[in-house]
């Protein structure tokens, strides 16, 4: 489910990202944050269900939540939606068993940044978190066109725009959408890497999302895009 990942990405800088980890097997749970012990992902918490995770994201902020899909108490997926609605900002990944296309797409219409397998190693696991941080998009292109397409044409929750969008930010957004990372877009566009990172920065900002495949899921709803 990642993308082919530039091997740059895992010479990201060390700040610290605050981790909450969503699952009801605390074997889980405690895997992942052994395996993460050292890096800069911080665990700061840890949820067995959906109501405990929206308890857990309100008294730690946590930048990034790695969130099961099926747990004891019900749907991870519609855990996904309430956290996304209450922290708009908060970049969530599942991290399940399912390899299935349709949780896949619910995910993405749902707020999630990535889709990723339970028993990734642990160099891919960091690559992936340090990607989806970095402004990075975690799903290969043909599974991102697919999920877009399934998309409901009518805006979900309060996605107005913050901001306009200037024409060469919607250009941008148009080929963010299409899955196409920073450097492709800028041999299109005949602009530097640098430049096209600030266009889907300010992108993003004016959104109100919090990641890039949530832009391309806000162009697909608003017909920015053609995922036909």
């Amino acid at each position: 489910m990642v993308d082919d990942l530039d091997p740059q990405i895992s010479n990201a800088g060390t700040a610290t990202v605050s981790i909450l980890l969503v699952d009801d097997h605390a074997i889980w749970r405690g895997g992942v944050r052994s395996m993460l012990m050292g890096t800069e992902f911080q665990v700061v918490g840890e949820a067995a269900s959906g109501k405990q995770a929206l308890e857990a994201a309100r008294e730690l902020l946590p930048q990034l939540i790695l969130l099961d899909i099926r747990m004891a108490d019900g749907d991870g997926l519609d855990a996904l939606q309430m956290l996304k609605k209450e922290h708009p900002r908060s970049v969530v990944v599942m991290l399940t068993t399912y390899d299935n296309p349709t949780y896949m797409a619910r995910a993405l219409a749902g707020g999630s940044a990535g889709y990723l397998l339970k028993g990734i190693e642990l160099d891919a696991l960091l690559i992936a978190l340090r990607a989806v941080t970095g402004g990075e998009m975690l799903l290969q292109r043909k599974d991102l066109t697919r999920a877009l397409r399934d998309l409901s044409p009518e805006p979900a929750g309060a996605e107005d725009l913050i901001e306009p969008l200037t024409a060469r930010e919607e250009e941008v957004l148009r080929l963010v959408a299409t899955g196409l990372p920073n450097r492709e877009i800028g041999s299109i566009l005949f602009v530097a890497e640098s430049t096209v990172k600030t266009h889907v920065e300010h992108i993003i900002g004016k959104l109100g999302v919090s990641d890039r495949v949530q832009a391309a899921v806000w162009a697909a709803r608003h017909g920015l895009t053609d995922v036909s």
